[in-house]
């Protein structure tokens, strides 16, 4: 004798359909992928968004330890020392950014340094020698750099040196700290360093 079938629960169909449904599109996705198609970098002003919180139109240029020493033996350029991580060079870096295109420049060159001073390889040791003047002393005697720290280099000589926020003691924020008025100041100040650059641009 014949045993009827039960037929199939509306719920089972169901999983069936759309399982047959998602094997055809991605048959169809597969089948029309290019996958020698190139993945989209992000430039260096994107990057520094995503990193920073400041405009997409700004201008650093990330640069290596290497780099960084080169330019500091022989080249001309401002120089941005920080890291993301580091709430208080996202400020800075706002800043930096708006008097730098006020001024006319086109770039700033970014070094994130934080990895090659936790190492203290020797491209980091070399460029914490060529700042040796300029570094705070710890109680141990050892000199490193902090950030935010920015530098101006002309002909690999250091002609500004701005490290304000690098290193404070006292609990305070970011907010706290970078009040309307203060912000201000420090763009004069910036101001101030950028006309000397330029002023030794220009005679060169």
């Amino acid at each position: 004798m014949k045993v009827k079938k039960a037929p199939m629960p509306l719920f089972q169909k169901v999983i069936y359909i759309a399982s047959a449904i998602f094997m055809i599109a991605a048959f169809i996705y597969l089948g029309t992928k290019d996958y020698n198609a190139p993945v989209k970098d992000f430039n260096d002003q994107e990057t520094f968004t995503k990193e920073f919180g400041i405009t997409n139109e700004n201008i650093y240029d990330y640069k290596t330890a290497a780099e960084i020493l080169e330019i500091m033996n022989t080249g001309t350029g401002v120089i941005f020392f920080a890291f993301p991580e580091n709430a208080w060079s996202h400020t800075y870096a706002a800043l930096l950014n708006d008097v730098a295109k006020y001024y006319g420049m086109n770039e700033i060159y970014y070094y994130n340094f934080l990895n090659d001073r936790s190492m203290n390889n020797s491209y980091y040791e070399n460029i914490v020698k060529k700042l040796n003047a300029y570094l705070p002393v710890l109680d141990n005697g050892t000199r490193n750099i902090y950030a935010p720290t920015m530098i101006m280099v002309k002909d690999g000589e250091i002609i500004a040196y701005d490290n304000e926020t690098s290193i404070l003691h006292g609990d305070v924020s970011v907010d706290d700290y970078w009040t309307h008025d203060k912000q201000e100041n420090k763009r004069v100040e910036l101001g101030v360093y950028f006309e000397k650059f330029l002023e030794d641009e220009n005679e060169a």
